[in-house]
């Protein structure tokens, strides 16, 4: 009797230890907003309405619930994972889907859809392995008015490189430290889909950053290679803010080769964009952002270029630490010889509650 009783005293002390050394946090954030999109002529209102390039998502973000966690293994060393599952809070149905005009791998009903990844951090910096976000992705919004947000940044229907593939799976993620607010991430996906006679796709992504102040900037770079393809889609973004206090100027430029345009979907073999803003903190609570943006592309064989502009504004209002009220509206339109023009506008309100 004595002897379990010792037993049980040690496995409690031992317990008691790993507890002390590890955690696991239950997270998430719930979005939904009610308003209308106009695509063209076909106008469609209601909560989460579906947007023809944003999908039905949240105003601002995908909802999502999730647990991640930490334990300490000693000098400096820490083990880390993370399980994130996304959502549609208008219907309840599973919604991992994050990235505007739903490129190929970034749509899942996968139970942990949108992020599912174990790794090790320290002085090193960080290593993950999984599925996770690309270092492109990391930094591509840094530059958005708008808040980035799904409906209302101006580059929604008029980037190309909203096509990007955002969690591509079965990938390679490592994360330098900070040193002076330079920082730097590189990721390898593996396609894992390799055949006798079709090669397998990959996509390698990497970005440097710099934050220090009211200065930020990075510089991100991702291709893309599906399975068979002869060539790669390869997208590079330059972003830069600045803090002035009273409004923060954003700004962005980009370039998509051997991409689609987004509106209509043809071939191009080159599209430039850009995009400027402002967010301007009207009080401690309330900030309006917005700003314009535009795109080129250069289509194949010879024939006319496509164009389209895009304006967003948004403002978001701070209840608690943790609930904010937004609206905005956001309008995009494509025009070309050859093909009909296009006219898409959104405007609405919205709540992000987060946990």
């Amino acid at each position: 009797m004595m002897k379990k009783s010792l037993v049980a005293l040690a496995v409690l002390a031992v317990s008691g230890v790993a507890s002390a050394q590890s955690n696991v946090t239950l997270y998430g954030l719930v979005d939904a907003w009610v308003g209308t999109v106009k695509d063209n002529n076909l106008s469609q209102s209601g909560v989460n309405v579906a947007h023809p390039f944003s999908g039905s998502g949240g105003g601002l973000q995908t909802s999502r619930f999730g647990l991640k966690g930490s334990e300490d293994l000693g000098g400096g060393l820490k083990a880390n994972f993370l399980l994130e599952a996304g959502f549609d809070p208008s219907t309840g149905v599973a919604n991992n889907y994050s990235n505007p005009y739903g490129a190929p791998g970034n749509s899942s009903n996968a139970i942990f859809g949108r992020q599912s990844w174990v790794g090790l951090s320290g002085g090193f910096g960080e290593l993950k392995l999984g599925k996770m976000w690309t270092p492109y992705d990391m930094v591509k919004g840094s530059g958005a008015a708008g808040f980035d947000s799904l409906l209302f940044a101006p580059s929604t229907s008029v980037w190309a490189s909203n096509s990007y593939q955002d969690r591509p799976g079965n990938s390679v993620y490592y994360q330098t430290p900070d040193f002076g607010g330079f920082s730097a991430a590189a990721m390898y996906s593996f396609g894992e889909n390799k055949t006798a006679t079709v090669s397998a796709g990959k996509i390698a992504s990497m970005n440097v950053a710099y934050a220090n102040g009211p200065i930020g900037a990075s510089l991100a770079y991702q291709t893309e290679k599906t399975t068979g393809a002869s060539t790669a889609i390869k997208y590079t973004q330059l972003n830069g803010s600045y803090d002035f206090g009273v409004v923060k100027l954003l700004g962005a430029y980009g370039e998509v080769k051997n991409g689609a345009t987004p509106i209509t979907g043809v071939a191009a073999d080159k599209t430039k964009e850009y995009q400027i803003g402002l967010d301007f903190p009207v009080s401690s609570t309330f900030t309006l952002s917005g700003g314009y943006a535009r795109s080129k592309s250069t289509r194949l064989g010879g024939l006319p270029e496509l164009k389209r502009t895009g304006y967003g504004l948004a403002g978001l209002y701070a209840v608690s630490k943790r609930t904010n009220l937004y609206a905005g509206v956001q309008s995009g339109k494509e025009t070309g010889s050859g093909v009909a023009d296009r006219k898409t506008s959104t405007y609405g309100v919205g709540v992000r509650h987060t946990f």
